[in-house]
């Protein structure tokens, strides 16, 4: 750097360089926001459907918020190389802030058309801290990730180089930036008119931005009258959280009532359709002789919220309270009152998401983090370990176990013939090629060879019982926490985590209960039904349903819900027969048909009307929020 331009002699022309250099480098963020997220919304399969308006709102507010952070990071890292006049720090600090801005923009749109999720800390943590067992990534995979990041870096190195000769140019400069955020201010005007008046064509605009956080004026444009109060609360539904947990409100009362032992047989990542004889001909025909549940759904579309409503009775909303505080399920609780043995065994760390700290706090000697070195194994270890755990307990003790199998999650099978049954099969999974043309075929048989060897190890769970006579007084549920998705509706969705479709929260589930027929069950139920069931039905627990479930005992048909509240990273949605009414992260409703598709129907549910209007519920956990919770 030995131009004219590098050679600043004092501390004001320091710091007007400095200045203009920092400006020039946050407009190369904001215009690479811009083209990034051009790359989300493309592979989202949304270009074409979206008018010149909502993509100028698109581009306006992406670029004028990276331009905001890029130009307060360039300040704060940018300042003593400037004022020291230290140029090779300058450039090393100038292509660190760039790359680390290139680089989250740059996996954002790879993570953001695939899951509909934006990259978020959960995600890198899993990524970074799982081991390689929570996301897994090939080794062409690798090399391909290791070749964007050194080109991030070429890039950001030879723009900081270039960076020094746009400095002359002072005036188009200061232009461009005072553009870039007049634009931004316009779009959160846009944002918050739009919030207001219920146009989700552009309030779902900002949900395509990530860590996009737009203005909103409700209160000042009801203060002025030029939006209805009652309108906006009607169309918007509150999901705050907060506090300590209140849960259960009242004290369990339980007592001996039907002395079962509970076995949870789960399976991450399996959806509903895979329930089949030709892909799990074990457990379909374990299946026949008991109680099929055909429109059953998760309450959440990852693992962390499906899990948590499981074994709470409570929607997903309610994590957070229950990981900051410890607080534990309600079965947990209650079996523990019962002095029951409680056996957790997995193929996953306990530890991501924070089951330890949160379901499973109170259990004694739990084991955070599986045996063996892949899924396959661990899976195989959970069902050995299961196996010893209950041979060693004393013949009149009554326990509860959960096993929860992660081969299916990761796609895994043994090698050999015997589980290469659907063929061909995707031999080395690379996420960096699925788009809206790519052919799911072979990776989809890749996840049925998964779900076969899961299915082989359901059956050795099962045989054990048998052979230990325990089947006639062991109830025994079979689930998943959520369904995974091959781009079933052609919107380039793939895995889970991103919407509400059948294929990515509806899931299998059969139950053996001793003294119950064999039978097939059409009505819906969700996950938040099995705690209101067991508590009464099994421990004896003489408590409302209300103090500590917003679900129902899942043998009750009459005056069941025709829907289901689940809930997403960011979004949570309504899942009605025929339609899906998605609550984005403002807490407006956008209404969807059950490809994820726009519908013309856009009446809004009388049973949320009823409940706004009543501002009571059959549950409320969070102290000083009551209320709040209005929805089940």
């Amino acid at each position: 750097m030995k131009s004219s331009s590098c050679n600043i002699p004092s501390p004001a022309d320091r710091i007007k360089f400095g200045f203009i250099f920092v400006v020039i480098n946050s407009l190369f963020i904001s215009f690479s926001s811009g083209l990034f997220g051009l790359k989300n919304i493309f592979y989202s399969g949304l270009l074409q459907s979206w008018n010149s308006e909502q993509l100028f709102v698109f581009f306006s507010y992406s670029c004028g918020l990276f331009l905001i952070f890029a130009f307060v990071g360039g300040l704060l890292l940018f300042a003593v190389p400037i004022l020291c006049n230290l140029k090779r720090l300058l450039l090393i600090a100038c292509i660190f802030l760039d790359f680390i801005f290139l680089l989250f923009l740059l996996a954002d749109s790879f993570v953001y058309p695939l899951y509909r999720t934006h990259l978020n800390l959960a995600m890198i943590q899993m990524t970074l801290l799982g081991g390689g067992r929570i996301v897994a990534f090939s080794s062409v995979m690798l090399s391909e990730i290791a070749l964007m990041v050194l080109a991030v870096l070429i890039v950001s190195y030879f723009f900081t180089r270039f960076s020094f000769v746009l400095t002359r140019y002072k005036k188009s400069i200061f232009t461009l930036f005072a553009f870039v955020l007049m634009a931004f201010l316009a779009s959160n005007l846009t944002y918050s008119w739009s919030f207001a008046n219920f146009n989700n064509r552009l309030v779902s605009v900002f949900d395509k931005v990530p860590l996009a956080r737009p203005l909103r004026m409700n209160t000042i444009l009801q203060k002025y009258g030029l939006v209805d109060r009652e309108a906006i609360d009607t169309r918007r539904v509150n999901l705050s959280e907060g506090g300590l947990m209140n849960y259960p409100l009242n004290p369990l009362n339980c007592s001996p009532d039907k002395d079962y032992n509970i076995l949870f047989l789960f399976v991450d990542t399996l959806r509903y359709d895979m329930f089949t004889e030709e892909v799990m001909p074990n457990t379909w025909k374990f299946a026949q002789e008991n109680v099929r549940f055909n429109n059953h759904y998760s309450n959440g579309n990852n693992t962390r919220h499906g899990i948590f409503s499981l074994f709470t009775g409570l929607p997903g909303k309610y994590w957070t309270s229950s990981l900051t505080t410890g607080t534990p399920g309600v079965l947990i609780s209650a079996l523990q009152k019962r002095n029951y043995e409680i056996g957790i065994f997995t193929g996953a760390p306990l530890n991501m998401p924070e089951f330890h700290k949160s379901i499973f706090s109170t259990v004694r000697d739990l084991k955070v983090y599986p045996r063996g070195n892949s899924s396959v194994e661990s899976d195989a270890f959970a069902v050995e370990d299961f196996e010893k755990w209950q041979s060693r307990l004393k013949p009149d003790s009554r326990f509860f176990s959960f096993i929860f199998l992660d081969s299916v999650h990761g796609y895994q099978f043994p090698p050999g013939e015997k589980y290469e049954v659907f063929k061909p099969y995707w031999k080395s999974i690379n996420h960096m090629e699925l788009n809206n043309s790519f052919d799911p075929a072979p990776y989809l048989a890749r996840y049925k060879n998964a779900v076969r060897y899961t299915d082989d190890l359901i059956q050795k769970v099962l045989d054990y019982l048998n052979d230990k006579n325990l089947l006639n007084n062991t109830i025994v549920v079979i689930s998943s926490d959520h369904g995974d998705e091959f781009n079933d509706n052609k919107l380039n969705f793939w895995g889970h985590g991103g919407n509400f479709t059948d294929a990515q929260i509806k899931v299998p589930l059969v139950i053996h209960w001793p003294g119950k027929k064999s039978a097939n069950v059409e009505y819906v139920t969700s996950h938040l039904d099995l705690v209101p069931t067991l508590l009464p039905e099994v421990l004896g627990c003489s408590n409302p349903t209300q103090d500590y479930s917003v679900g129902t005992s899942i043998w009750k048909e009459a005056g069941r819900r025709d829907w289901v509240y689940s809930t997403g990273w960011s979004r949570d949605a309504f899942v009605e027969p025929h339609r899906i009414v998605l609550i984005n992260a403002a807490g407006a409703l956008e209404f969807l048909d059950k490809t994820y598709r726009p519908t013309k129907d856009r009446t809004i549910p009388q049973w949320i009307r009823a409940a706004n209007k009543r501002q009571n519920t059959p549950a409320v956990f969070i102290r000083g929020l009551k209320g709040k919770f209005k929805v089940c």
